[in-house]
């Protein structure tokens, strides 16, 4: 195996509780519509692939009763909040300092895979090193939302790995697994963050 593919909320860190901080951080500023709607247009678009980034907002904020407003609200009020709520909350799962040097050092390639944007600003706010990634991607960026077949070939190409060489690494088989079933590449389901976890990566860490 060349390349992991980690993906970030839930697999990285140990993300309990995170909704309900949300929830808490929007309704203080009046907006809990706004991330129910959030939550809504995001299964709407689960899987569907746009063309490009633009495309994708394009579509995603057209979906709000006022889509400027909403874009304005995400971009400089919702992803920061959830930034500034995993800094104060939340940090890399144990096994991450760990593991992901290890792979490093045995040369495997590290990519970060998230569904949602801001991820250099989430990693940093968890502790995660972005050192100790050699590619940092957002679904949107690559056109849609996991498991979109075509955002996880273009992460591929992009890497110059093909996904037989990549293993996906995720806490959500519909979204993280499913994407990778459908290029053929193997995954491995996180169901617990804060466990242990080395022992699923050993046969990689090690030395070819």
């Amino acid at each position: 195996m060349k390349t992991v593919i980690f993906d970030l909320d839930g697999t990285l860190y140990d993300k309990s509780g995170l909704a309900r901080r949300l929830i808490f951080a929007e309704l203080r500023r009046g907006r809990l519509r706004m991330l129910k709607r959030e939550r809504e247009v995001r299964k709407e678009l689960r899987g569907k692939h746009f063309k490009s980034e633009e495309a994708f907002y394009a579509a995603f904020f057209a979906r709000f009763d006022k889509p400027e407003f909403a874009r304005r609200w995400y971009f400089e009020e919702y992803m920061p909040d959830m930034v500034a709520i995993l800094r104060k909350h939340y940090h890399t799962a144990p096994w991450v300092q760990t593991v992901i040097p290890e792979l490093r050092a045995n040369g495997r390639k590290v990519v970060v895979f998230s569904d949602y944007g801001f991820v250099e600003e989430k990693l940093r706010a968890i502790g995660f090193r972005l050192d100790w990634a050699d590619c940092i991607f957002d679904a949107p960026s690559l056109g849609g939302l996991k498991p979109c077949r075509e955002s996880f070939e273009t992460l591929c190409r992009e890497i110059g790995c093909p996904p037989s060489d990549c293993m996906m690494v995720g806490d959500r088989d519909d979204t993280d697994g499913a994407g990778a079933r459908a290029v053929g590449m193997p995954f491995v389901h996180i169901k617990n963050a804060s466990l242990n976890l080395s022992h699923h990566f050993q046969s990689i860490t090690s030395n070819p």
